[in-house]
């Protein structure tokens, strides 16, 4: 068993997630999950690194009933992000210093808006991915990794935990809205990550810790 088989807390942060519960959120597993996709794709901007990373969330809660990476998600004006992925990439010295050494070692800015694997990444490196995260992973940079960010926004905004939201951003009412993992259960008509009504419930319950 990987450490991505485990609750580790190393880089974790602890915040409340709206309901009384305290949800540890891993640094490290996201930075990992950002390299594992910059693997697959060689080059993107934050923008579509946070889109791919949602879509591998959400394709992960729907067949496994948890995210790849635990992160909290926002639907803000350009879709649903995860707010730890968003501050990870912004190379922001005043983070932890422990996560802007990784941060800065695994992922290397290509250009002014453009990552690329940091030239240290080893598998050693990507060791809390568990299987299943790096089939979710696999996937979406499969099927979704040639759109540009744009496409990906646009895409994005199609599902309902963000299209709820839509005339709030377009009246300028609110900045963000807090998107709840339950939320993420949601696929669109002929969605290539659609489960079963039967499969889906199942993942509800492992997400909300309600079983019948």
């Amino acid at each position: 068993m990987n450490r991505g088989e485990q609750n580790g807390k190393d880089s974790a942060n602890q915040l409340p997630n709206g309901k009384g519960v305290i949800v540890v959120i891993e640094s490290e597993k996201i930075i990992q999950a950002l390299c594992y996709v910059l693997q697959k794709v060689k080059r993107a901007d934050k923008i579509k690194l946070v889109k791919l990373l949602y879509l591998a969330d959400k394709y992960h809660a729907l067949r496994y009933g948890r995210t790849v990476t635990g992160d909290e998600y926002w639907a803000m004006d350009y879709g649903p992000v995860g707010s730890t992925a968003k501050d990870l990439l912004s190379l922001d010295k005043k983070m932890l210093s422990r996560e802007y050494k990784l941060v800065s070692r695994l992922l290397k800015k290509a250009s002014e808006h453009n990552f690329v694997v940091g030239g240290s990444c080893t598998e050693d490196d990507l060791e809390l991915l568990s299987e299943t995260d790096r089939e979710a992973i696999n996937f979406v940079t499969e099927r979704f990794g040639r759109m540009s960010s744009r496409e990906l926004i646009a895409y994005t905004h199609k599902y309902p935990e963000w299209a709820q939201h839509e005339e709030l951003f377009a009246s300028r009412t609110t900045k963000r809205q807090r998107i709840e993992t339950e939320e993420l259960l949601s696929f669109l008509d002929d969605d290539c990550m659609a489960v079963s009504e039967e499969h889906l419930e199942t993942s509800r319950q492992l997400i909300t810790g309600t079983f019948s």
